[in-house]
């Protein structure tokens, strides 16, 4: 039992995987920050062209 014990405790102090936990969620952050503000950037990009295409005569895209 003494063994076990000593076993959970050496477990709960080990601290190497949680960096690279902590490195996957920045990542994920930045990933999905990224995604939203291109996102953006291409709804507006959009509508300014189409914008664009409709004062010039044209037929603006879907």
């Amino acid at each position: 039992m003494n063994k076990l014990m000593m076993g959970v405790q050496r477990f709960l102090k080990d601290e190497e995987g949680t960096e690279v936990v902590e490195w996957a969620l920045v990542a994920g952050l930045i990933v999905a920050v990224g995604a939203a503000v291109f996102t953006g950037i291409g709804t507006q990009a959009k509508l300014y062209l189409n914008n664009l295409l409709t004062a010039m005569g044209g037929t603006a895209v879907a």
